[in-house]
């Protein structure tokens, strides 16, 4: 009788992990299609040309590319922009960099004129801030925008800046990612940007 009760526990035992087992498996399964479909509905970018435009040194920073996309995409409305190049970044990024960045967009403006460059910081909403972004980017059309309204992607602790084009549609494209020891790729991608710009 004992031995009948123990092979009957042992039975059901072997279902009960069966069953737990064939839950589980669908579990992995439905989860893995949920993965692949959100990421099949993911902003796309090319790859390729980015990887052009500046060089195989910035490939590091490329994955912040749909992130900075997918925010531009919620706010673009409230800002109505065409054909035009923007270059964001946040009050904290480093200023030697900020300083070569804009001196390097400054020489690019001069080229593709004032009414296509913008410039999108991101400091507090007072009057001292507005006093400094004056005086900073006097020479540039700017716009002070909340970091919570327009991604700025934070990698190991530091701010990027980028620089990015909006198209004739008000779409954000190209976007980059500078590097202060790397100057040269900047200015292939400005050279990038002409050429769209005369093609226009």
């Amino acid at each position: 009788m004992k031995a009948l009760i123990l092979l009957f526990f042992i039975m059901n035992s072997n279902k009960a992990t069966i069953i737990i087992l064939c839950i589980l498996g669908l579990l992995v399964v439905v989860t893995i299609f949920n993965l692949i479909r959100s990421k099949s509905i993911q902003p796309e970018y090319d790859l390729e040309s980015y990887e052009f435009m500046v060089g195989e040194a910035l490939m590091t920073h490329v994955q912040c590319v749909p992130e900075i996309i997918r925010s531009y995409e919620k706010v673009k409305e409230y800002y109505d922009y065409s054909n035009i190049l923007i270059f964001r970044y946040i009050q904290n990024t480093c200023n030697t960099c900020l300083d070569s960045q804009l001196n390097e967009l400054l020489t690019f403006q001069e080229e593709i004129g004032k009414e296509h460059v913008w410039v999108f910081p991101s400091y507090p909403d007072d009057r001292n801030s507005l006093v400094r972004l004056r005086a900073e980017l006097g020479k540039f059309n700017f716009r002070n925008i909340p970091t919570e309204l327009l991604l700025i992607p934070i990698y190991n602790g530091e701010p990027k800046s980028y620089f990015a084009w909006i198209n004739g549609d008000g779409d954000i494209q190209m976007v980059y990612v500078p590097d202060r020891s790397n100057v040269h790729h900047t200015r292939r991608y400005f050279e990038e940007v002409k050429r769209i710009l005369d093609n226009n």
